[in-house]
């Protein structure tokens, strides 16, 4: 086991690699009386095409398996895991994206045995015809609510546009159809190949003996038997020509306007270009429409946009995008203003080394404040782990990057970029 002492944040992480494969992340806290536990398997709602375990050519499954094995995984033949965990205590979860699934628990108290609970019922799969069959019923109504959701209509109908012909342009629960689609058998293939320790972390923080958890984790996963796993051949992401200018009509009170800048630039390989490459362009936007900016007070006093307004930058090693969203009685005014900002942004007042500064200081502050959730911090790290690089270095990434990298990573994404427009329009 090695450790890293991060400076700026005072905290001392420990990675362990396990015989089996599995990275462990132990981030003790002994100030707390609260245990956090977060075991993430790198596979999400794009990895439907695969080669599967002992075959030679990609097979491809129904949309939203993911999410669906997430759900059976609770499902055990001596009945639903969460009242185990409620029986000792503790409080449990789960959710799924486009590229990871994670398990998670919270509790005061038996920390061991809800660290073994963890672990034992993930790497323990049980699917029937039956218990199959039962869940369909229930992700279908999962999906009928998110159907209800305008803001999830927004995002979901964004992504279709950007990404037509893709599984970035499927909802990550799928549909009904694809959802009755799905055997114990298709679970069983797709756990075989993504649930390999190899492909999996566990991060737990909390006030434990790092010695004693360590030992305790390393002799539950010695006495499993795992087969062995080549590299993962997961389909490449391709998506058609993004479709611009859609439309839709809801029940709702005002427009709701999205724009979506589709990545199409290389994206580096080393793990720390990556990181800095992403919070680059998320000051870039920051820069530009934060709260701090002139141009959004412009904005909402115009009345161009509300509260609602808001931006996001996201990426993965196979894909990177940006999307911004308001609620507006002007789609279209709003919509040229956000893009001649961004093609014009080099010579924007907001865009300068002073800004930059108040950004810098108000991100630290949230980043320092954020240290005090475990819940938080599990979470984050477990979405921003690159290779080497991970949550707790990002002061120092941040505090390295100038404006004049900022203005190079944002010309790199936006010299490529593809951009969409989709609102949702009331009835």
């Amino acid at each position: 086991m090695k450790s890293k002492f991060y400076e700026k944040t005072g905290e001392r992480l420990y990675i362990d690699t396990l015989l089996n494969g599995l990275t462990v992340y132990y981030l003790p806290k002994a100030d707390y009386n609260r245990t956090y536990g977060l075991f993430t398997t790198n596979f999400g709602s794009l990895d439907t095409s695969f080669v599967p375990l002992g075959e030679q050519d990609f097979q491809t499954f129904p949309e939203g398996i993911a999410h669906f094995l997430e759900h059976k995984l609770f499902e055990k033949e001596e009945g639903d895991v969460m009242y185990k965990f409620g029986a000792l205590g503790a409080q449990t979860n789960a959710f799924t994206s486009f590229s990871r699934t994670s398990y998670l628990f919270s509790t005061l108290e038996n920390s061991y045995e809800c660290t073994e609970l963890l672990l034992d019922f993930v790497q323990k799969p049980y699917f029937t015809k039956e218990n199959v069959e039962k869940e369909q019923g229930i992700i279908q109504q999962e999906i009928q609510m998110y159907q209800d959701d305008s803001d999830w209509r927004l995002f979901a109908g964004l992504l279709e546009k950007m990404y037509p012909d893709s599984p970035l342009a499927a909802d990550i629960a799928g549909t009904p159809a694809t959802i009755n689609a799905i055997t114990a058998d298709d679970l069983y293939k797709n756990y075989e190949v993504f649930y390999h320790p190899k492909n999996m972390n566990l991060f737990l923080t909390g006030p434990f003996d790092i010695e004693m958890m360590a030992d305790f984790v390393r002799n539950n996963q010695a006495k499993k038997d795992f087969a062995n796993l080549r590299e993962i051949k997961r389909k490449e992401i391709i998506a058609s020509e993004p479709i611009t200018g859609g439309t839709l009509e809801l029940e709702v009170a005002m427009p709701k306007f999205s724009l979506g800048l589709r990545g199409e630039d290389a994206l580096a390989q080393d793990s720390k270009t990556l990181f800095k490459y992403k919070l680059a362009n998320q000051l870039f936007l920051d820069l530009l429409f934060g709260r701090t900016s002139q141009r959004y007070e412009e904005l909402y006093n115009a009345g161009l946009i509300d509260d609602s307004f808001g931006f996001s930058f996201d990426l993965d090693k196979r894909f990177h995008f940006a999307v911004l969203t308001a609620d507006t009685e002007n789609p279209k005014k709003l919509g040229q203003t956000l893009q001649e900002a961004i093609k014009s942004y080099k010579i924007d007042r907001d865009f300068s080394e002073e800004h930059l500064d108040l950004l810098k200081r108000e991100m630290l502050g949230d980043y320092f404040s954020s240290l005090n959730s475990l819940e938080y911090i599990a979470n984050q790290f477990s979405s921003e782990i690159y290779d080497d690089i991970n949550f707790f270095d990002f002061p120092e990434i941040l505090k390295e990057l100038s404006l004049s990298e900022i203005e190079k990573f944002a010309d790199q994404f936006i010299s490529e970029m593809k951009k969409v427009e989709f609102t949702i329009l009331p009835k």
